[in-house]
């Protein structure tokens, strides 16, 4: 049976580094998404204040939140809290804003780890 070297086995793990790499490497993008069918159903005010959320929505996503002391940080996360309960409230005859999980996680994960 053969064995493999040190040699191979560490220009394997290299390669295996150097080509996943690049696949996390993006900044995870922002999921805000409105259903047009049911965001055509609200009235204009309504419909004003979902493009509002969704607009502060993808700003605190793309935040550089590395540099907000702690108090800050807090208040970020409760702003977080607000826009999902008030998306919420938009969704109530269908949904009209599809928020994304994996972001909302990625958010609160980041703020969390920050502290």
């Amino acid at each position: 049976m053969k064995t493999t070297s040190p040699k191979n086995l560490m220009l394997t793990l290299a390669a295996a580094t150097l080509f996943t790499a690049p696949a996390f490497a993006g900044e995870p993008k922002p999921e805000f998404r409105i259903d047009e069918e049911n965001f055509a159903k609200l009235n204009a005010q309504e419909q004003e204040r979902v493009l509002e959320i969704g607009a502060r929505w993808e700003a605190i996503a793309r935040m550089d939140r590395s540099e907000l002391d702690r108090s800050d940080r807090k208040e970020l996360r409760a702003e977080v809290k607000a826009l999902k309960a008030e998306a919420k409230t938009f969704n109530r005859g269908g949904t009209v804003i599809y928020l994304s999980s994996a972001a909302i996680i990625i958010i609160i994960l980041l703020l969390i780890l920050i502290l």
